[in-house]
């Protein structure tokens, strides 16, 4: 099975040091030995062959790297119609957003961590990004880019959440992007919210959600999916994966099965989640669709019998597996069960 989803890291560089990026942590190793333009073109091709869903180009910064705009330029001639992940670095302007369009950039991504800009500005070490990051949208919008928005969830922003929802709601905004952070090595301020805080989150978006004009998607946080499910029918009444066939989720939040999403790191590295520090093969020495295919960590992810604890006997498991980065990251196993759940699979409850 291909992705539906692939996240390429173009570049580490950037001059912003946010709290939470792991990006940041690496210091004077950003930058170094990213694929070159020609490799670039190579990877572009690999990815065009596979035809996926949504095609993301992030960083770091992408606006560092002298070649995005011929990058971004093949990309759209093999039909990849990339979204572009920005920050408010002193590369973003109202003229870069102008040129990415002209070359054919349709979508692109801003970050806000917060309604306010003591809010927003408490997660950068740039003082001003909350305004900076605002006007962007403005500009996006009056270039006629379809803007999504990320935001990451935590005890800082889970409060938060509806007030983004609002100032979102002033702009032409497609997407909101929640990521659910992950408690990886190098992040310097994690506030990684509790299973049952998670149950909350789940609620307040779903409710956001019922009356907003965008979708919502979340990142590293699967269980959305069996949350929005019980809300429409109890776990007791499902017998088969058929049983999921019927619904649909508004927003087709990611992480709907193990496999869905790939993320390429800037030195060429293939991995599961770009929150998961295990890689499957490089690009470099071959080739994506076959590091997909056969590289050790995909095909044991591919693999629900892998699974241990609650996400391995979960009635639910079809449709969401949980977060494997998260897992990782909390036990060292790729295969315990995602910490961030709160639910009690019912198979679990009649051994108890």
């Amino acid at each position: 099975m291909m992705p539906t989803t692939i996240l390429w890291q173009l570049t580490q560089k950037c001059d912003v040091n946010c709290a939470t990026c792991v990006i940041a942590a690496e210091g004077a190793r950003r930058g170094i030995d990213e694929l070159s333009t020609f490799e670039s073109y190579k990877v572009l091709d690999q990815i065009a062959s596979m035809a996926p869903r949504r095609f993301v180009i992030s960083g770091g910064d992408p606006l560092a790297r002298r070649d995005l705009l011929q990058l971004v330029d093949y990309a759209c001639r093999r039909a990849l119609d990339p979204a572009l992940s920005l920050s408010a670095t002193h590369n973003l302007t109202r003229e870069a957003i102008v040129v990415l369009r002209r070359a054919g950039v349709r979508r692109i991504q801003l970050p806000l961590n917060g309604s306010t800009a003591a809010r927003h500005d408490a997660v950068y070490a740039t003082p001003g990004s909350f305004e900076h990051t605002l006007a962007a949208m403005r500009w996006a919008c009056a270039a006629g880019a379809v803007l999504e928005i990320n935001t990451l969830v935590t005890h800082r922003t889970m409060h938060d959440l509806a007030a983004i929802a609002a100032r979102m709601e002033q702009f032409r905004v497609e997407a909101w992007n929640l990521y659910f952070i992950v408690p990886i090595a190098g992040s310097t301020s994690l506030e990684v919210i509790t299973a049952e805080e998670a149950e909350a989150v789940f609620a307040e978006i779903a409710r956001i959600g019922s009356m907003a004009h965008f979708a919502i998607r979340t990142v590293e946080a699967p269980h959305y999916r069996r949350y929005l499910l019980q809300q429409q029918r109890p776990a007791g009444e499902l017998a088969s994966w058929s049983d999921f066939s019927g619904y649909t989720f508004r927003g087709d939040p990611l992480g709907a099965s193990l496999d869905d999403v790939v993320f390429i790191t800037s030195r060429g590295e293939v991995r599961p989640s770009e929150f998961l520090p295990i890689s499957g093969g490089n690009v470099r020495y071959r080739s994506l669709p076959a590091i997909i295919r056969a590289g050790d960590v995909f095909v044991a992810l591919r693999e629900q019998a892998n699974l241990k604890g609650k996400c391995g006997c979960c009635e639910y498991l079809p449709l969401c597996g949980g977060s494997r980065a998260r897992a990782w990251a909390a036990t060292g196993d790729l295969f315990a069960s995602d910490p961030l759940c709160s639910h009690q699979p019912s198979a679990q409850k009649a051994t108890a």
